[in-house]
């Protein structure tokens, strides 16, 4: 659908040329408001409904869960640019578009399939549902963890944040996970 709309569009805008003159200020004061109320709907999808399911344009767009890791990050490379360096561990069979939004930090790993890194513990972990039965009993670190969602359809991860880096972050929060 959206490969048609854009050759409608010259198509509209030349058609406005064609108008008698008599009906020219018409034609411009109709355009400008379905060129409002396009603009209307791109600002609500783009910026209010962006990661609404329902949404049909939608579908592969990144959940603000992201921001769950990335402020933190973000945060920490601020104060200190030497987090920069933090270990992450991404395990998931599709990271993406996490290897774009942490193309600055240098030391994060992604893993897919099978494939864990050796030590397990970092800084920070992406952990899909069905590697954490895995990855926790490897764990020796003290983790804050929360739900992390990437896009829809697929499935959820649990990410951990290293007490000790992230420890000013959660002011008087207790670490959920303690590793062995």
């Amino acid at each position: 659908m959206i490969s048609i709309v854009w050759p409608l569009l010259f198509m509209f805008g030349a058609a406005l040329f064609l108008v008698p003159r008599s009906y020219r200020r018409a034609s411009f004061i109709v355009a400008i408001a379905l060129l409002l109320v396009s603009l209307g709907q791109s600002i609500r999808l783009n910026y209010f409904r962006c990661t609404t399911d329902t949404e049909p344009y939608v579908y592969v767009q990144t959940y603000n869960d992201v921001f769950k890791l990335t402020d933190p990050l973000l945060k920490l490379a601020h104060h200190n640019p030497a987090a920069y360096q933090l270990v992450g561990h991404v395990i998931r069979t599709s990271a993406y578009p996490l290897p774009w939004v942490l193309g600055d930090f240098t030391r994060v790993g992604y893993y897919e399939k099978d494939n864990l890194p050796t030590p397990l513990d970092g800084d920070f972990l992406v952990v899909q549902n069905d590697k954490i039965a895995t990855v926790e009993p490897q764990l020796h670190g003290t983790y804050y963890t929360m739900p992390f969602t990437i896009r829809p359809y697929q499935d959820t991860s649990k990410m951990y944040l290293n007490a000790k880096v992230f420890g000013q972050m959660f002011p008087g929060k207790v670490p959920d996970f303690a590793g062995h």
